[in-house]
């Protein structure tokens, strides 16, 4: 599954990462990220494993500005 973070959109909460550390990260001061092991394009732009769609899924519906989106 394709996952893609807006990062000017993103507010730097970290919400998505504290639901799915395995897919997203993001810290103080720092915008959402795809974890280094699924990044594609860039940092933004990832491909997540069957295994953890669910996961991802639970980090997209986190977001609080819907700045993550999958397809």
């Amino acid at each position: 599954m394709k996952v893609t973070i807006d990062q000017d959109g993103c507010i730097e909460c970290g919400a998505c990462a504290e639901a799915c550390s395995e897919v997203f990260s993001a810290g103080d001061g720092e915008k959402a990220s795809i974890v280094e092991t699924y990044r594609t394009d860039s940092p933004a732009v990832g491909d997540v494993p069957d295994n953890l769609v669910d996961c991802a899924e639970a980090g997209v519906s986190s977001c609080p500005v819907q700045v993550i989106s999958t397809g």
